[in-house]
């Protein structure tokens, strides 16, 4: 599975009109990355518990890892934690770890029948914003429960079991299984084959578990980067993607851009590629990591530098 990821995607970077990768640029970035630390798994946001209890918090969290920015002019959905207001992907993990102490969310039953009412409690903001796509968070909750317990037992842990310790088995049967990971998309007339979250899900496990046990994969160099906003964004920042006026134009001014359509096709398959060239410029300089790992750096300094060119805008389930 993962092979179709690189060769489809591959197929529309040679191919693509509107987003560029600059060779130039990627062996630049290389350098600038080539002592950057990989970032640790951070259990002050993430639930930590035995393995089998991490995997259903991953499990449940990657599920429902997806789309958190604002519509132009409105304050982002945004969470408390301690004196902090915690915004995105650190409030979805923050507020589902909150969730813990007063929910069984890591019980499949409850999840497959998991209230609308309950679930609003759980990602209350702190701002009065809802969650962006709430409705589908609900339905992916309830059908993440509802799987899990009539084919799993009702445990994540035995879908990562069932893989053998193959990440590509994994992301297999996680897309048989549970159609909110199905992220696909036609380019061309061909199928293209993305896989953002069932890939993270997969590399969320092994990290939170150090490579161990239930999070050991013998595979787990094969998976690619996570195409999602932030790393295109920081990629282009750094000049590693090139735009076309006209989608320049579009991502500066904020409109919206379709799921499915050829640019944004275009924006995530060069992103997979540009990483995948990252990796063999990065290994010429003596660094050797997996893409998933270069991955983690990119998204970690998307953090914490400021980019004069915000992420282009898709509303999807996918990223």
């Amino acid at each position: 599975m993962l092979k179709k990821v690189l060769s489809t995607t591959q197929y529309v970077t040679e191919h693509s009109r509107q987003v560029k990768i600059n060779q130039t640029a990627v062996e630049r970035l290389a350098k600038k990355i080539k002592s950057q630390p990989l970032p640790a798994w951070d259990t002050t946001i993430h639930s930590a518990g035995r393995p089998q209890e991490t995997a259903q918090y991953i499990f449940l969290l990657d599920s429902l890892n997806f789309c958190f920015w604002a519509d132009k002019g409105k304050p982002r959905w945004t969470i408390t934690h301690g004196s902090k207001q915690v915004n995105g992907y650190f409030a979805l993990a923050l507020a589902l770890k909150k969730a813990l102490k007063k929910y069984p969310i890591l019980n499949a039953n409850f999840l497959a029948k998991i209230s609308h009412q309950d679930l609003a409690d759980i990602f209350a903001s702190s701002n009065g914003q809802t969650i962006p796509l709430f409705e589908n968070r609900l339905a992916i909750a309830r059908q993440i429960g509802q799987v899990l317990a009539k084919k799993y037992s009702g445990q994540a842990s035995n879908v990562v079991k069932a893989a053998d310790k193959s990440a590509d088995k994994l992301i297999e049967l996680i897309l048989r299984d549970f159609p909110s990971f199905r992220d696909t998309a036609v380019f061309g007339g061909k199928k293209i084959y993305l896989l953002k979250r069932a890939q993270i899900l997969t590399a969320d496990i092994w990290g939170a578990l150090g490579g161990q046990g239930l999070g050991k994969f013998k595979d787990i160099d094969q998976l690619t980067c996570f195409a999602d906003y932030k790393i295109p964004q920081i990629l282009h920042c750094f000049g590693v993607l090139e735009y076309s006026p006209q989608l320049l134009r579009k991502i500066k001014n904020e409109t919206l851009i379709i799921a499915g359509s050829q640019e944004e096709v275009e924006i995530r398959a060069n992103t997979i590629w540009a990483v995948e060239m990252l990796k063999k410029d990065l290994a010429k300089l003596g660094r050797h990591l997996p893409s998933f790992q270069i991955d983690w750096i990119l998204w970690n300094m998307s953090q914490k530098v400021k980019m004069p060119t915000p992420y282009h805008k898709t509303r999807t389930i996918y990223y």
